[in-house]
């Protein structure tokens, strides 16, 4: 008996020494509070390269004033904090915008280069498919528009505005016209891309088959 209640008493014990009586149990985490701890770690995974594609992908929806600190913050759901980790202002932040953009079109610049290799019916088709893709529409126009208020940008975009009209002009060039009517040609063929940028809200948005038919009218001798 005196055996038995030894192993009681131990028993009660061991339990107490296992679940002190002043701890309470854990309580499952509120939904709020579940919800601020997965922004805290997600504000801790947004890197640099985060915040600028996350700005370009803004612009390239709402335009350039888009880029403000508060929407910002909204679009990739974090706080003030993780954006002034990274940068000072958002000047700053605009400023790695530029960059990335003109060492995206710098790659850019550089893939039209090789259109020198490929044969003359190629390029014209590559020609006709980069000036129906909407996507590059939209990047384009709000870019453009950007680029009247940051020399940055305005230079980028000069630049691949004359590298894209050598490219056609070398094509025409190609096909036999003389340097007047390959510059004018190609002239016609940029005008009429950046005409698709700017127009494409206000008039009917051509097929490729119907800007592959305007190139072939230009390149026709």
């Amino acid at each position: 008996m005196a055996l038995s209640g030894d192993r009681s008493e131990k028993t009660t014990a061991d339990s107490d020494a296992a679940e002190p009586p002043d701890r309470a149990p854990r309580r499952p985490k509120s939904k709020k509070a579940q919800a601020q701890q997965r922004q805290r770690r997600r504000t801790a995974r947004l890197s640099y390269d985060d915040w600028v594609d996350g700005a370009l992908n803004l612009l390239s929806r709402e335009g350039v004033g888009a880029i403000k600190i508060q929407r910002l913050c909204q679009e990739l759901g974090v706080t003030k904090g993780s954006f002034y980790w990274h940068f000072d202002d958002i000047e700053q932040l605009m400023t790695a915008m530029a960059d990335r953009w003109s060492a995206i079109q710098s790659r850019t610049v550089d893939d039209l280069a090789a259109f020198a290799a490929i044969p003359v019916e190629k390029r014209i088709e590559k020609m006709a498919a980069m000036l129906v893709d909407q996507r590059h529409w939209i990047v384009e126009t709000s870019v453009r528009e950007w680029s009247r208020n940051n020399p940055k940008v305005a230079a980028a975009v000069r630049n691949l505005d004359q590298r894209v009209f050598e490219t056609v002009k070398r094509t025409m060039l190609d096909l036999g016209f003389d340097e007047n009517q390959a510059g004018i040609r190609a002239g016609a063929m940029v005008y009429i891309g950046l005409g698709l940028i700017h127009g494409r809200d206000n008039l009917p948005t051509p097929s490729t088959a119907q800007v592959s038919s305007v190139i072939e009218l230009l390149a026709r001798p």
